[in-house]
């Protein structure tokens, strides 16, 4: 314990260390406390949030929290206290969606300060929490199997090779959009074929978008000359995992997409004149601004981060995204918020381009979000 310091530094993270060992990476920060208290301050919250969501969600691997106190006020109880921030950092880290597993818990007193306790910037630094974190990346790997080679026998159910999503979203790798294609190809060619797109996701129960990204597939479809009646989709979250989830290798097993043939008579017809799909379009409903405002939550700015790694490894495609604003001054402050969010992602600005709403070249939305994307081959 000791006195509240004159100056205002609730929190602060400080980062001390990046090591990366082959597909490892490990950081460590730390969160401080107010005089005496066990409670994390809003700027504490605001800023593991931050953390949480400067990080792709899946790659974390492991998470070890440490206490501890200042110099001031005996052992039992700063050992008490000290126990008590590391827990409630742990709450609040399960409160976000990470794993129990995850989570490793040790508490020290005021045994182990790190920052003079001669002054009160010291003590106050002392009275922390520090967060040391794995994680792995989690790229998903790309497999040589083909839909082509996919044998699609009736009752059996089929994972969809290289049909990959980026995280928290319904926007496939830009790799899995050539995927697309081959599945919409299989299925005009199969005629006798009826399938159940199933999607599936790997640690929380995110039924929504499990059934979202099956749903996003089986429109593309219907939409390019499958017959309505052919399909079904379903989303299961994470309550049919392929592996017991013990690892990154078997979260990324879990993540994926499912076809189960309902039936298949064999009937095929001979294909000569197959059209890919050039243009794909997504509403970017976990991508959106505060309300009149030209900012995003952590949440949204780290969806659109993520999308903007996807576009830095693309090829052949070309990105466009369309704003949407109540007037004219919030939409260039919005437009220059997402530039400059994908310019910091992103090498060349010939993969994207940033345009008001009014460029969209179709007017039939009526329930509009924030940011929609047009995502077209280029020859």
């Amino acid at each position: 314990m000791s006195s509240k310091p004159s100056f205002t530094i609730y929190l602060l993270v400080a980062f001390l260390s990046y090591i990366s060992a082959q597909n490892v990476e490990i950081k460590e920060f730390e969160i401080y406390f107010i005089y005496n208290s066990d409670k994390l301050t809003r700027e504490a919250r605001n800023q593991i949030d931050d953390w949480l969501f400067g990080k792709d969600r899946l790659r974390l691997m492991s998470v070890e929290l440490i206490g501890h106190c200042d110099s001031l006020g005996d052992d039992d109880y700063n050992m008490d206290l000290s126990r008590r921030r590391a827990e409630n950092t742990r709450l609040y880290l399960l409160s976000k969606g990470i794993e129990l597993g995850d989570i490793s818990l040790k508490y020290y007193g005021r045994t182990k300060p790190k920052y003079s306790n001669a002054t009160e910037e010291g003590k106050a630094r002392n009275r922390r929490c520090e967060l040391i974190t794995e994680f792995v990346d989690a790229s998903p790997s790309v497999s040589d199997e083909k839909i082509a080679d996919l044998d699609f026998e009736a009752g059996q159910n089929y994972v969809l090779p290289n049909l990959h999503f980026i995280a928290n979203q319904i926007v496939p790798h830009w790799y899995s959009l050539d995927v697309m294609n081959d599945l919409l190809f299989a299925l005009l060619q199969k005629k006798g074929l009826k399938i159940e797109i199933q999607g599936h996701v790997c640690c929380n129960n995110d039924h929504r978008l499990s059934e979202a990204r099956a749903k996003y597939i089986t429109q593309f479809l219907t939409t390019n000359g499958i017959e309505p009646q052919r399909l079904q989709y379903k989303g299961f979250g994470n309550r049919r995992p392929a592996e017991k989830e013990t690892n990154e290798e078997t979260r990324t097993k879990n993540r994926r997409i499912e076809a189960r043939v309902l039936y298949n008579t064999g009937e095929q017809i001979a294909i000569s004149d197959f059209k890919p799909v050039n243009t794909w379009t997504f509403d970017l409903f976990e991508v959106r601004f505060f309300p009149q405002k030209n900012t995003m939550p952590p949440a949204s700015r780290f969806n659109l981060k993520l999308i903007a790694m996807d576009i830095e490894k693309s090829k052949s495609m070309k990105y466009v995204f369309y704003i949407k604003a109540d007037h004219e001054s919030l939409m260039k402050q919005r437009i220059a918020y997402v530039e400059k969010e994908l310019s910091a992602e992103i090498s060349s600005k010939q993969k994207f381009e940033v345009r008001p709403w009014e460029d969209f070249p179709a007017s039939k939305y009526h329930i509009l979000p924030d940011i929609h994307l047009v995502i077209t081959r280029v020859r």
